[in-house]
């Protein structure tokens, strides 16, 4: 991608951004005790006092870190003062708090792309600011901007028609995973630092004790590899919200961890580290363990390095907070969640979660399928905001990934198809496109997709024909479908 230029126009664009979205209420102190730190920076702030107005809301982000008011006026602030990678940070914090912030998200939007050229964050931002907002007066410019971000170069609908990736779906995202306000760049090289030794391969060093901080407190827990590229599964409640994460392995060596998805409803999260080439851990595929299996729990209690303890299987499936668990007799304590419960093989069975209060002998672990579900979801989300940037290759490698943990899932193979297109490997494209179909065969998209393919790439009219029809049958009242009705009769027409 080219970088863009600053210009005159880029900072007036950035500036009347800010003067439209720099709103936020003043907390007023009680009356006869003064203003507070905070209303010290507002008015320093209109007074354009700078260095004062720093210097006020920095105290009062000290004195409540989660001051998501302080937080956004540093940001303008820095943003008035052209420090680009601060007002960032500070809007990012604002977004990490408050997911729905959406004057945050407009800002870090502009930014991205005016002054970063990350087009992935952009698209991330632009999307968010609108699906939050909109009918805010800057959401038409926000989605032409939007248009032009995602624009396939060389492709119009007047001249050669143009596939499309599947939608995700919000509802969804409880259980799939929701990608952290902002998902990291998203994706950091994984590529392991040449002054660090090599991994000595003990046994499953692919766990991991992981670390960070959560204000003043340090919080410890555990996880495991689940990907070729430093993805590691861990538990939510031990790294939402820290800061300074850390992945330890079994040897000492450690890297930087960045938190890229969680899901509150299963207690997960995904991470990523700066390193590659670790073979990840397998998931056991069965759907549910007997009574009586041998397991083994390896994690980090008490921050110990990486200590197992042995059990069994007590109960396969116990409903809890209306999700099925599995209860086991291994030893639980705080710092193992996250950690695998593998079976005899050394294929996950579980993913640790917790124990009982005052029980003895009994914790519990999250199914193997639903982590491979998360995980599943996870990377199809990642895989699809690549793609919408027209980062292809990046695309195909998280859909690629996302297929492996959720091999049936249609909506993931149609959108690896589509990549696969993008980049002109139309073979590909056609071979995944069919499994999709072949997974589920009334999924309009891929039939969609399918028929363009057939008709702009691989001259197959026939083909081309059989599934503008068979889209058409599915999806006829769908917006698209007097275009596919006009594809359909030119087709026929070449037979």
């Amino acid at each position: 991608m080219i970088k863009r230029k600053k210009s005159r126009l880029s900072l007036s664009i950035l500036i009347l951004s800010l003067s439209v979205l720099n709103g936020c209420f003043r907390h007023i102190a009680p009356e006869g005790i003064g203003p507070t730190d905070l209303e010290e920076g507002l008015i320093a702030y209109d007074q354009g006092r700078w260095e004062k107005a720093i210097q006020h809301l920095d105290q009062a982000i000290k004195n409540y870190p989660e001051n998501t008011e302080a937080l956004f006026k540093r940001g303008n602030i820095s943003q008035r003062l052209e420090k680009i990678d601060d007002a960032i940070s500070s809007y990012r914090e604002v977004v990490r708090i408050d997911k729905n912030h959406f004057k945050a998200h407009y800002n870090l939007a502009n930014l991205y792309s005016y002054e970063k050229a990350d087009t992935v964050q952009a698209v991330f931002h632009y999307r968010r600011f609108l699906s939050i907002s909109p009918n805010h007066p800057l959401a038409r410019k926000a989605q032409n901007k939007l248009k032009q971000l995602t624009k396939i170069p060389g492709e119009h609908r007047n001249s050669q028609h143009v596939a499309t990736f599947s939608e995700l779906v919000e509802e969804t995202a409880p259980l799939a995973g929701q990608l952290v306000q902002p998902p990291i760049s998203p994706l950091p090289p994984s590529i392991a630092s040449p002054s660090i030794k090599p991994l000595n391969r003990g046994v499953f060093p692919q766990v991991v004790c992981i670390s960070g901080m959560q204000g003043q407190k340090k919080v410890e827990g555990s996880g495991f590899i689940v990907g070729d590229k430093g993805y590691i599964l861990a538990s939510r409640h031990q790294v939402d919200r820290a800061t300074h994460l850390m992945a330890r392995f079994q040897d000492g060596t450690a890297y930087p961890a960045t938190l890229l998805s969680i899901s509150e409803t299963l207690d997960l999260a995904l991470l990523q580290i700066p390193f590659q080439g670790m073979t990840p851990l397998l998931f056991d595929l069965q759907q549910s363990p007997s009574v009586g299996d041998s397991v083994l729990a390896i994690g980090c209690p008490f921050g110990l390095n990486h200590s197992a303890s042995k059990g069994i299987i007590s109960a396969p499936e116990r409903i809890f907070d209306q999700k099925p668990l599995l209860q086991t007799d291994v030893a639980v304590n705080p710092g193992s969640s996250g950690g695998p419960l593998l079976n005899r093989e050394g294929a996950v069975l579980g993913v640790i979660i917790g124990v009982l209060p005052k029980a003895q002998g009994i914790s519990f672990a999250l199914p193997a399928r639903d982590a491979r579900h998360f995980l599943g979801e996870t990377f199809l989300q990642i895989g699809t905001l690549y793609a919408e940037a027209k980062r292809y290759d990046e695309a195909a490698e998280a859909l690629r990934m996302s297929s492996e943990f959720r091999p049936d899932s249609a909506q993931t193979l149609n959108n690896l198809g589509e990549v696969y297109r993008r980049l002109k490997q139309y073979e590909t494209a056609e071979t995944v496109y069919l499994r999709a179909i072949l997974s589920q065969p009334s999924y309009a998209d891929a039939h969609y997709n399918l028929g363009i393919l057939y008709d702009n790439h691989l001259k197959n009219k026939k083909q081309a024909v059989i599934h503008y029809k068979r889209y058409l049958a599915l999806n006829p009242a769908s917006r698209d479908a007097a275009l596919v009705g006009q594809w359909l009769a030119l087709a026929e027409s070449k037979e």
